[in-house]
């Protein structure tokens, strides 16, 4: 499958897409990730120009999609396990939907929303997430694999998203906090996970999101998981920094 081709094919079906460093999810150096997603054709192709080997990333939300990303990572924590006990209780995801086989040997599946945008749910069942901001899609390549396609089928083909899923997706976000909520000391853990939330004063932007960063990846997460968390405490923020300025601290903080 040819990069170039296909980005710029979907780009002519008002697809958003944005470029990533090949090889990784991460945004390409100076770019503002998901958030400058374009379908311009002319740019689009400039990227490829600039570097054949880029991935590629899709604007969720403007194309009115939500993924279920099922991976597998072990037998505690198998997505197509969880499948399929859903299945089991009457709640099935029709696989006849725009699918892709991921570099982790896990799925994603496509829909389509009538409206808005449900929240994006991290773990939503084991092994499952939810996204609805934006996705790596084929035919990027991850550590020498790449996303493919499952079927004949086309993005633009995806079903609508089953009325169950979204009835799930949409409970209170206090009943699930209720649900889960623990008495609990409040550890290393607890305190960064209240900076993230808190946030800090105008001036302090660089220094907070620097150490903040710092803080998460030394809990040894994927640096993907890091990106995604540092945005949001930077959305947190009274006066957020340009996504420049986030990528220049991320990458900064990356490479020591």
């Amino acid at each position: 499958m040819d990069r170039r081709q296909y980005a710029l094919a979907l780009a002519k079906q008002e697809f958003k897409l944005f470029p990533l460093v090949a090889n990784t999810k991460l945004p390409l150096k100076d770019t503002d990730g998901y958030k400058s997603a374009t379908s311009d054709l002319e740019a689009i192709s400039g990227w490829f120009t600039a570097d054949p080997a880029i991935n590629i990333g899709l604007c969720l939300d403007t194309a009115n999609l939500l993924v279920v990303d099922v991976d597998r990572h072990n037998s505690s924590n198998n997505g197509v396990i969880s499948l399929a006990k859903l299945k089991q209780t009457g709640y099935e995801l029709p696989m006849n939907t725009y699918g892709e086989k991921t570099p982790g040997d896990g799925l994603h599946l496509f829909f389509k929303l009538d409206g808005n945008s449900p929240y994006k749910r991290v773990n939503w069942r084991p092994g499952i997430d939810i996204l609805t901001d934006f996705v790596v899609i084929a035919p990027s390549v991850i550590d020498g694999k790449s996303y493919h396609p499952l079927s004949g089928a086309t993005l633009a083909q995806a079903k609508p998203v089953p009325d169950w899923l979204i009835r799930d997706l949409t409970k209170s976000k206090l009943d699930v906090a209720r649900k889960t909520a623990k008495a609990t000391h409040k550890t290393w853990t607890g305190r960064w996970l209240d900076d993230l939330v808190q946030g800090t004063s105008t001036g302090n932007r660089n220094v907070f999101l620097t150490s903040l960063v710092g803080k998460i990846l030394n809990t040894g997460c994927q640096s993907e998981t890091a990106y995604e968390l540092l945005q949001y405490a930077n959305s947190r923020l009274e006066t957020p920094l340009p996504d420049k300025e986030v990528n220049r601290i991320f990458l900064s903080i990356l490479k020591r």
